[in-house]
């Protein structure tokens, strides 16, 4: 794995987010933050420590191209449910030297397993992530 956990601080909260499989399936409704999430990665990306990030959404150009260059990365997708078909889901199946957080309620075509599942969740303005199950 790429990143055991992610943790930092975005005032006013701290995020805590401790990762159990390859790929991490973020799900959860609407406005619970995991594209308010994603865009903090945009910056914690450059920091030498969380320099692994790459970070994909639906303005991410050549999307799948740039994608299947990764190796050894931690890879972000945002809107995963709608962005990525059944060559991503391949490659992310198969492509082992890489971790991903996908945030995503579908796990179609996806090895995932039974600590994949996270939701996010806010207690006392520490954000963790949760499973889902």
């Amino acid at each position: 794995m790429i990143y055991k956990n992610i943790s930092f601080k975005a005032a006013p909260f701290s995020y805590e987010l401790f990762f159990d499989d390859r790929i991490t399936l973020v799900g959860g409704d609407s406005g619970t933050g995991k594209t308010v999430l994603y865009e903090i990665l945009e910056d914690l990306k450059l920091t030498e420590e969380y320099n692994a990030i790459k970070l994909f959404n639906y303005k991410s150009e050549n999307m799948k191209e740039n994608l299947k260059k990764c190796r050894d990365c931690f890879i972000v997708i945002d809107n995963a449910d709608i962005l990525i078909d059944d060559d991503i889901r391949r490659f992310i199946n198969f492509e082992f030297s890489n971790q991903y957080m996908l945030f995503s309620r579908n796990c179609d075509g996806l090895n995932v397993s039974d600590k994949s599942f996270k939701i996010l969740q806010l207690d006392d303005n520490k954000i963790t992530l949760q499973d889902e199950l």
